[in-house]
């Protein structure tokens, strides 16, 4: 007799007991061997064990149906999958807050432009208290480079401390320039992201050009 064949009539068998044994049925179990004929037992074996297998209740129909366990690719796979899943649900709520803040900050286009323009001057006027400083410095600094030009002349070394109030000096207008850099562009970034919020806020509140 056909293999396949026999192993069909063992599980026509194995059901029609388990409709006469009540006890049996809960622990009845189906699965598919190396050669892919299906048997059918009290416990699946252990080297099919994460291949899965189904569950027969006493009808005889399939009670519940146990998925073979996943490879580390496919896990792998999935974790990847929920981490890309995760990172655009984060960003659309970080874009619909955005939006409320939007709009429940700003009535009108002018209002955007007055908040652009107060930024704006106010670091304008942080660019120039540190530029006023700097130019303090720079001129400190043309003095201490000048007595030390003046000592060299005449033969002397510059003492340690004049040297290390040079280079402080140097430092601190290092440091300012590196501090207007910054707040110029971030006035170029307050520029840029306006355009971009103005055209929000006017496709939120439904405002034409």
């Amino acid at each position: 007799m056909n293999t396949r064949i026999l192993s069909q009539l063992i599980l026509i068998v194995s059901v029609s007991g388990l409709l006469v044994a009540p006890n049996a049925q809960a622990r009845m179990k189906c699965w598919k061997n190396h050669e892919g004929i299906t048997e059918c037992g009290d416990t699946v074996p252990p080297e099919f064990a994460q291949k899965g297998h189904k569950e027969i209740g006493e009808s005889g129909m399939v009670r519940e149906e146990v998925q073979r366990a996943k490879t580390p690719e496919e896990l792998a796979e999935e974790e990847r999958l929920a981490k890309i899943e995760a990172e655009k649900q984060k960003a659309l709520e970080e874009e619909q807050l955005k939006d409320r803040i939007l709009i429940e900050t700003f009535a009108s286009v002018e209002d955007l432009e007055k908040a652009r323009d107060d930024r704006i001057i106010a670091l304008n006027s942080s660019i120039k208290l540190v530029e006023t400083r700097n130019k303090k410095i720079q001129a400190d600094l043309d003095s201490l480079i000048a007595r030390a030009a003046a000592d060299e002349r005449s033969g002397k070394q510059p003492s340690e401390a004049l040297l290390l109030d040079i280079e402080t000096l140097k430092r601190q207008i290092k440091n300012n320039n590196d501090f207007i850099a910054e707040k110029r562009a971030k006035q170029e970034e307050i520029h840029n992201s306006h355009g971009k919020d103005v055209a929000r806020f006017k496709k939120l509140k439904g405002i034409k050009d």
